[in-house]
């Protein structure tokens, strides 16, 4: 997987005003009904560009759990939570490749521009949908294979149908699938 994932060094590149305004991160995931008190569970968090807003929304009676390979990465979000008062809300969460080294369920779980990135896609939903509880909302985001804009080359990006395909495998019901941003499309669904 290392080498598609987004490298550290560009982080500032992930909370840009442009990306801000496009995104509406906040606003998203209150759309995908991420609600006070979720167990939110973020993988790929990266330097918290979901997991901030995300910890606004569950509130006190909530927490996210920001999963992520790059130290580098969980060290900014931990830095961005405690300048935000957000720390006690958010739990990081250092992964490996293939092992989510989570211990809780999720009611939210999160997959932000980081699936094109993993190369045993199918063990990676296995390890990561474990901690699936019945009822619980999963969303993707990810780069359109049809776009050119910016993002990551064509080849390493993954198409809806296929995604699609994976989770209703998965016993991932009521999915769908929609444009967002101007080059990319989100997925989400139910785990039953």
């Amino acid at each position: 997987m290392s080498g598609k994932r987004f490298h550290p060094a560009r982080k500032k590149k992930l909370f840009t005003e442009k990306r801000l305004k496009s995104l509406k991160p906040a606003e998203l995931l209150s759309e995908l009904y991420l609600k006070e008190g979720d167990i939110f569970i973020d993988v790929g968090a990266g330097n918290g560009f979901f997991s901030l807003p995300g910890a606004e929304i569950v509130g006190e009676s909530g927490k996210v759990y920001s999963v992520d390979v790059e130290i580098d990465m969980l060290l900014d979000l931990k830095h961005r939570a405690q300048q935000a008062g957000l720390a006690d809300r958010i739990e990081i969460v250092k992964s490996e490749d293939n092992d989510a080294n989570l211990q809780q369920s999720a009611d939210f779980m999160l997959f932000a521009y980081l699936f094109h990135e993993v190369d045993a896609k199918d063990k990676f939903l296995d390890n990561y949908f474990r901690f699936l509880k019945k009822g619980s909302r999963v969303v993707f985001i990810e780069w359109d294979p049809e776009k050119r804009e910016e993002g990551p080359p064509l080849h390493h990006r993954i198409r809806s149908e296929q995604l699609k395909t994976m989770l209703e495998q998965r016993d991932i019901k009521n999915i769908e699938v929609k444009a967002i941003d101007y080059n990319s499309y989100l997925i989400s669904g139910v785990k039953v």
